[in-house]
């Protein structure tokens, strides 16, 4: 039977009885829920004409507040999310039991297909629904990239918020790197990682999953850790910035080295470090700060001093240190661009 036998059936049902629009099943599940889960679009358009009420594509399900809007996100059913809107455009602002939105709705779906596709439609191009947050305070973009996904049309919109963070303080490139890693390490068979081999039994799942909880929390201490830091290197270089190495003019308050280039290279540097702890760039904060120390040393000792040429040996072994150690670093914990 095609389509047009179900459209039909769908007419005649409604002009017996109109009121069947607001009817549930015993899952709490209405017609238009029904249409938009399985993506048909016309008996969707036959349910919303029939219905003059706006709360009926509104109407969420009793267990988990999911709307036809949600459920048809979900499926990847674009036309009816449209559909939807052009009926009833708040519709969007509504929110399930977990606080996920429809573009929340929109990354969870297993399809292959990009969510960006949803940003064609201007009612879904607000700065509020792209970074909204969920219960977990995961925004849309948090769900994409638990999913591995890259979709360049909703990761390139100026409106996204890249460095959100949800209740975990992760970002959404923190959460893809537990995940690409964890993924490579475990060869994980299930959920959005399953592009591995699907043998793995049921038992699996718990290890899996106190496995990624376990790198989770790693990575949350590495991050307080790295904030403690940024907050050490930007007392540091705050302090440094009133207390120039040679001193001041007693006569008009100015620096005395002021002139040298030494002086000029750790003013900038000693900035570039509390810039870069002000915004958790904490290895860049570092260097900075180092260097920093290093062009202050250099700009105060005599040009002909046994103590230069011993500081100028150190200064060149630590930036090679630097360097092999930043390589290393980042072979060993397959960081990517």
């Amino acid at each position: 039977m095609g389509n047009n036998y179900w459209n039909g059936i769908t007419t005649k049902l409604l002009e017996w009885k109109p009121s069947l629009t607001k009817e549930v099943n015993e899952n709490g599940w209405s017609p238009l829920q029904c249409a938009a889960h399985f993506g048909y679009t016309t008996i969707v358009k036959q349910l919303l004409d029939k219905s003059p009420d706006k709360p009926v594509a509104c109407l969420g399900i009793k267990r988990g507040k999911k709307t036809a809007l949600l459920i048809a996100a979900k499926r990847g059913h674009k036309d009816i999310v449209d559909l939807l809107l052009s009926y009833s455009p708040d519709c969007c602002e509504q929110v399930d039991d977990n606080g996920k939105n429809v573009l929340h709705f929109a990354m969870m779906n297993k399809q292959d297909y990009y969510p960006g596709m949803f940003l064609q439609n201007d009612g879904l191009r607000v700065r509020g629904l792209l970074n909204e947050r969920d219960a977990q305070g995961d925004t849309p973009l948090h769900l994409l990239a638990s999913y591995l996904v890259y979709d360049e049309e909703f990761v390139l919109d100026d409106r996204v918020d890249k460095m959100g963070l949800n209740n975990n303080n992760l970002t959404t490139k923190d959460i893809k790197f537990v995940l690409n890693h964890f993924s490579k390490s475990k060869e994980v068979g299930i959920g959005p990682l399953s592009w591995v081999p699907g043998d793995k039994k049921d038992n699996d799942s718990s290890e899996s999953k106190d496995s990624k909880d376990n790198s989770i929390s790693k990575l949350k201490r590495t991050g307080e850790t790295h904030l403690i830091v940024a907050a050490l290197v930007a007392t540091v270089t705050f302090e440094a910035g009133f207390t120039f190495p040679g001193g001041y003019n007693e006569n008009d308050g100015k620096a005395i080295l002021a002139k040298k280039a030494a002086f000029k290279a750790f003013v900038v540097t000693d900035t570039l470090a509390m810039v870069f702890s002000g915004v958790f760039l904490t290895m860049f904060g570092m260097g900075s700060m180092v260097v920093a120390f290093m062009t202050g040393i250099y700009a105060v000792l005599p040009h002909f001093s046994s103590f230069r040429s011993l500081f100028e040996s150190s200064a060149a072994a630590f930036s090679s240190s630097s360097i092999i150690y930043l390589n290393n670093f980042k072979n060993a914990e397959g960081l990517d661009a």
